[in-house]
């Protein structure tokens, strides 16, 4: 699968738990925890990466829509243990060097300006950099894993920072 495959199976991952399709939800699941397997045991990082980023959007979705209904909450929950089991596979890998997380005119770069003047949520780094969401939810976690930005819930949002390490 590739990553427009992923996006496509958490779009309709999102779209049969709007319209209370269980079943089609349940085998759609079924099929991004067997792809995050099989990318972890053959190897494929970037397609792990991919999977990640679909994995977070989904849930993010679904978690935004509030809805607390048991099966919805059921989705939910599997879509965690979904990430958790993609994120303990990309655990190991070695992150970017600080100086490629840096260098100029990198989105890692542009969030890590953005964060020079304090703490900021998502939807604030979009506005400040001028990024796309996915481009600011795709530089977080690899300057987190960098030791660059730490990370924290507020309320809905979610805070970052630049460490003490981030120069």
């Amino acid at each position: 699968m590739s990553g427009e495959a992923y996006r496509a199976l958490a779009d309709d991952i999102r779209n049969a738990v709007a319209a209370d399709r269980w079943d089609e939800a349940d085998a759609d699941l079924d099929t991004l925890a067997e792809e995050a397997a099989l990318c972890l045991v053959q190897d494929r990082p970037a397609d792990l990466a991919a999977l990640a980023r679909e994995v977070t959007r989904c849930h993010t979705a679904l978690a935004l829509r509030e809805d607390r209904r048991p099966e919805a909450m059921h989705r939910l929950g599997q879509l965690r243990a979904i990430a958790a089991l993609v994120a303990a596979g990309r655990a190991n890998r070695p992150a970017r060097s600080e100086a490629a997380l840096v260098r100029a005119g990198t989105p890692t770069a542009a969030v890590l300006r953005a964060l020079a003047d304090g703490a900021k949520s998502g939807p604030a780094l979009v506005e400040a950099t001028g990024l796309s969401h996915d481009a600011v939810a795709r530089a977080l976690p690899e300057l987190r894993a960098a030791g660059l930005v730490r990370s924290w819930p507020a309320g809905r949002l979610v805070m970052n920072e630049r460490t003490g390490d981030a120069g």
